[in-house]
């Protein structure tokens, strides 16, 4: 009997471990991969092998794929917590190779896109322009870019802005704007309400990726009449004049809701997000064991109780 009870349990065991090995794999998996939770109107998918599809929900976007929208295209991809709300006449892509320390890097070419990125303790995400790069521990921001030019809005958090050819960075702070542009003198120009940061000097560099020559191109809003605000920088940058800074994240959530409705807990099918159905399975194979364990031990004392050792 406690022979059985032995092999059942080994193999509970190793049943456990499996699960454990799939879920660690499906974690691991979901970090590299986003899933199209809303899309509507023209979005194309190119994957890394160079095939060209529609864009449907419920479709993975994995590392080395691109996604472009059309003047009608919006697409909502999301990874566990974290959205990228991607504008009409956009074009971003999921670097294969990793050339930073970071774990995830989003590269932008063409149009608009809005992020809600998971906050950490360290610098884990950045989108990257052919004119600056946006790296953030975990917050609410915006970044377009139009031909010559880039621009980051933050609606919440913070948001480390770097402009490549300059090497100017600077962190910009809610209802803030940082923007770098390839006409005139250049460098990192800052707006936006409040105290702005000082603009640091660091090490130019060259961009991951080159503007889009395609159809792809930004609707960013005009720009208004009130002239920009400069931060101390440790060269000159001329005046300028920008957009005011986009809306607050109520606003933004609006927006989501505005054009693709409530994403809600499901996929597209109605069924739980797989991170759910692995705790489910893991737990459950838990308490299995949990309760074999205990059977054991249970019989074991009724054995010993049945077999006292004699005391001299």
């Amino acid at each position: 009997m406690l022979d059985s009870v032995r092999f059942f349990l080994a193999k509970l065991l190793l049943l456990t471990f499996a699960v454990s090995c799939a879920g660690s794999a499906a974690i691991a998996d979901d970090a590299a991969t986003w899933h199209v939770a809303k899309a509507s109107g023209e979005a194309t998918l190119t994957m890394a092998s160079g095939q060209k599809t529609a864009l449907a929900e419920g479709a993975a976007v994995n590392p080395g794929d691109n996604v472009r929208t059309g003047q009608s295209g919006r697409v909502l991809l999301k990874r566990n917590e974290e959205t990228i709300l991607i504008s009409p006449n956009s074009d971003i892509g999921i670097p294969a190779d990793k050339k930073s320390s970071l774990s995830t890097v989003i590269t932008q070419r063409a149009g608009s896109i809005l992020l809600e990125v998971e906050k950490r303790s360290v610098k884990h995400f950045s989108v990257e322009t052919p004119y600056l790069a946006a790296v953030v521990k975990g917050t609410q921001f915006r970044v377009s870019v139009n031909p010559g030019e880039s621009r980051v809005d933050v609606l919440r958090g913070q948001v480390e802005v770097q402009d490549f050819k300059s090497g100017q960075y600077a962190m910009v702070m809610p209802n803030q704007a940082a923007a770098v542009s390839t006409q005139g003198v250049g460098g990192l120009l800052l707006s936006g309400t409040g105290a702005l940061n000082p603009v640091q000097q660091g090490t130019p560099r060259s961009a991951l990726v080159t503007p889009s020559t395609g159809e792809a191109r930004s609707q960013a809003p005009a720009a208004s009449s009130q002239p920009i605000r400069m931060a101390a920088a440790p060269v000159a940058v001329p005046a300028r004049t920008w957009a005011p800074v986009n809306p607050p994240p109520e606003a933004a959530s609006s927006w989501i809701s505005a054009l693709f409705g409530s994403s809600g807990n499901k996929n597209g099918n109605g069924q739980r997000d797989r991170h759910e159905d692995i705790m489910l399975a893991v737990g459950l194979s838990c308490a299995i064991g949990f309760a074999v364990s205990t059977a054991v031990a249970m019989q074991r004392r009724r054995r010993s109780n049945k077999n006292p050792v004699k005391r001299s």
